[in-house]
């Protein structure tokens, strides 16, 4: 036994030794000195058993307490024993010394047994010993031997053996368990008797070794020492198990950590493995598992999502705190995910961290599912953000993408929004711009109420104007085609209907990264050659401000109030001074009446209309 354990048992056996030492005084009054017959095996088990241990005899007075006892039955030859054991003061070996561990072992199997122990199973005792289990259990297991009985009869004195163990001598195996979970875990120093009788106990009469574990795995300090994570999951493992872990499970947990998760979930997935089920039920003691409390802990794949958003669009990991807050509000508002996302990429320090556009969508696409895009949409993207389309707008239609509804299903959340239908939807349509002064304006009466309008552009004005329609694309406004050059298409062929129609979404494009998804051919005029070239739905209209004609601000009001329907698609320019003065009436009034405004596309949509190439739509009423 080492030196600095056993400084608390000598204490207790010295305590027994005063115990001792007062019954003999109390005794000696009245039991004569040593005086025997020339056989007589009680006195002689006496001096055997002061010779074997103490290397001595006892004096007069000690051996007639014994002698007296022991003849008449109160004391077995085993509480004798167990009793001179607590006394270390008589274990003094031919050198002068204590005697301990190995030569303590000798002595007490040649007492009771007349051999040596065997050597395995003295390394055994001596490995209980130095790991919490006291020299009583070895007595206990030598006082039910053979051998002992044997020795006791030839002796006549009674066998009877100990009654009662303490918890860490019951069941050495699993004192062995408590005394490394203590020592090296939880405390950080060697467990004393008293902890390990506390934990044994403790474990006998049910607690769980998994909760346990845990309870000082949140404790932040583990061994009494401060750990890296990479430390303190060998040591949980190989307080849980029993044995060193692998390369390919510490990778597995580490891996966990750095996604998020807590030190319990990695005490509950260790809890979970049949190595440890297997060791507790070797030792006869509950295993149990981890209540896990921290939202963060209950969804791995949402908390790993989180955490990778965090660390590569906030440039630091997230807090225990953030995660938590962040699964809980997920979980309760799915809806919210992009709202949130878009807040989060939104920010001068995300914007920052990611210098470069390039960066920016490759480690949205990253984060969000897993992998590098098509080059071509990446170019898009890059295309309109060169140009003045913000991140935002960017990441919003990224967003859109039912793949990432897909990717979030995978992380045990819906992300999916049931299209709430506004019950009167309309189209405000603007042809012939773009026009920097007109189409501002009307820009400006549309974004306090996050109003979308359509803008079907005439291609060769794109590049003078080109401000417009980056504001207009980043408001969520949709920029349409109405040709290259204001040309009539009933007039031209069938391939040069296509070039009028390419080269205008091909000017689109090149400013804003988006192709045009729609077109309106000029005057509302087609024709088969039209339809079966133009390669996109053909939008007419339903209400005809004529505000070319009359230059009228009121008259534009009157025509769309009066005759406005739901499903309505308005047509007006964006190049005229009065369209713009109507505007700015008209939206908050048809607002007021229950409107929302939208784009075509976004009608067509909500109308549950899938548009057809070269088909005219004068309304999407239904």
């Amino acid at each position: 036994m080492k030196k600095h354990k056993n400084i608390a048992a000598r204490f207790a056996m010295r305590l027994s030794g005063m115990i001792l030492t007062a019954a003999v005084l109390l005794t000696s009054c009245v039991i004569p000195s040593r005086v025997r017959a020339k056989t007589d095996p009680t006195a002689d088990f006496i001096d055997r058993t002061y010779e074997l241990l103490a290397h001595t005899k006892a004096d007069d007075e000690i051996f007639a307490f014994w002698y007296r006892n022991l003849s008449s039955g109160n004391i077995s030859a085993t509480s004798m024993i167990d009793m001179l054991i607590g006394s270390p003061q008589l274990f003094i070996g031919e050198d002068g010394s204590l005697q301990e561990g190995e030569a303590l072992l000798d002595s007490l199997s040649l007492l009771m047994t007349e051999k040596a122990l065997d050597p395995q199973q003295k390394s055994q005792y001596l490995d209980y010993m130095a790991h919490g289990v006291s020299i009583r259990r070895v007595l206990f297991d030598l006082s039910v031997t053979p051998e002992y009985f044997g020795i006791c009869g030839r002796y006549v004195v009674k066998p009877e053996g100990l009654t009662e163990l303490s918890p860490r001598d019951q069941e050495p195996e699993l004192t062995k368990y408590v005394y490394d979970m203590l020592s090296g875990f939880t405390y950080g120093r060697p467990a004393t008797n008293e902890e390990c009788d506390e934990w044994c106990r403790r474990f006998m009469d049910g607690q769980e070794v998994a909760q346990a574990i845990d309870d000082v795995a949140k404790t932040g300090t583990i061994g009494g020492r401060t750990m890296s994570d990479e430390e303190k999951v060998s040591l949980i493992y190989r307080t849980m198990v029993g044995q060193e872990i692998t390369a390919e499970d510490e990778a597995l947990y580490q891996e966990a950590l750095e996604n998020g998760m807590s030190m319990s979930y990695v005490v509950k997935k260790i809890s979970e493995t049949a190595l440890f089920q297997r060791k507790c039920s070797d030792l006869q003691i509950l295993a149990g598992t981890v209540e896990l409390t921290e939202p963060r802990d209950n969804n791995y794949e949402l908390t790993s999502f989180l955490t990778r958003m965090y660390t590569r669009f906030a440039g630091q990991k997230p807090t225990a705190e953030d995660l938590n807050a962040g699964v809980k509000e997920t979980l309760e508002d799915p809806g919210r995910v992009r709202e949130v996302i878009t807040q989060m990429l939104s920010t001068p320090e995300s914007q920052a961290l990611l210098e470069s556009d390039e960066d920016f969508l490759n480690t949205v696409f990253e984060v969000f599912y897993g992998y590098t895009p098509e080059e071509s949409r990446i170019k898009a993207y890059l295309i309109g953000m060169s140009n003045g389309i913000t991140r935002t707008r960017v990441l919003s239609e990224i967003l859109k993408d039912p793949a990432f509804d897909e990717k979030m299903a995978e992380y045990g959340i819906d992300t999916r929004v049931e299209k709430i239908v506004p019950e009167k939807i309309v189209a405000l349509t603007f042809d012939d711009g773009p026009y920097t002064p007109v189409t501002m304006r009307i820009l400006d009466a549309l974004e306090p109420y996050g109003a979308h309008a359509t803008f079907f552009v005439v291609g060769n004005r794109i590049a003078n104007y080109s401000e417009c329609l980056i504001r207009a694309t980043n408001l969520g406004c949709e920029i349409a085609d109405h040709t290259w050059n204001h040309t009539t298409l009933t007039r031209i062929s069938g391939d040069a209907v296509s070039r009028q129609i390419w080269d205008c979404a091909d000017a689109v494009y090149n400013l804003t990264g988006v192709c045009p998804r729609v077109m309106r051919p000029v005057g509302g005029s087609y024709n088969s050659t039209v339809s079966a070239n133009v390669g996109m739905p053909m939008i007419i209209w339903s209400v005809d401000t004529n505000d070319w004609k009359y230059r009228d601000s009121n008259h534009v009001i009157n025509e769309i109030l009066n005759n406005v329907r739901d499903g309505d698609i308005i047509l007006m320019h964006d190049l005229y001074e009065t369209t713009a003065d109507a505007v700015e009436y008209v939206v908050p009034a048809l607002i007021e009446a229950g409107y929302t405004l939208v784009t075509v596309s976004e009608l067509a949509e909500y109308k549950g209309i899938d548009m057809e190439n070269g088909k005219a739509y004068f309304s999407m009423r239904g």
